[in-house]
């Protein structure tokens, strides 16, 4: 198990332990963490599961794909150097203590 740290926009921080292989989304969809939507079920269609990374862990991360590139360019809120989409980020043991930062709107 690998332990994440999600953190609202308003600062309330929650700590998951997800099994290795499970994406950042299933994580946060299986626990209820707030404002991680996953509509398309992972599938990264809709945009609804993106979430800034902790930047001292983007570059454990794997190279985002032109599919999940072209997504964050339709997303809500704003995208950054660190903007991922959580349904393309597999957990590892390297992530443990992963920060991932939920914006403020999504859709």
């Amino acid at each position: 198990m690998t332990n994440l740290i999600y953190v609202q926009p308003n600062g309330v921080r929650l700590e998951v332990e997800a099994p290795d292989g499970m994406t950042v989304m299933q994580a946060a969809v299986d626990t209820a963490v707030e404002g991680i939507i996953g509509a398309c079920a992972g599938s990264c269609a809709c945009g609804t599961c993106h979430v800034y990374i902790d930047e001292r862990y983007t570059s454990l991360l794997p190279p985002i794909s032109t599919e999940e590139d072209n997504k964050l360019d339709e997303v809500a809120a704003p995208v950054k150097r660190n903007s991922r989409m959580a349904c393309r980020v597999v957990v590892t043991p390297r992530l443990d203590g992963m920060v991932v930062h939920i914006p403020t709107t999504q859709g």
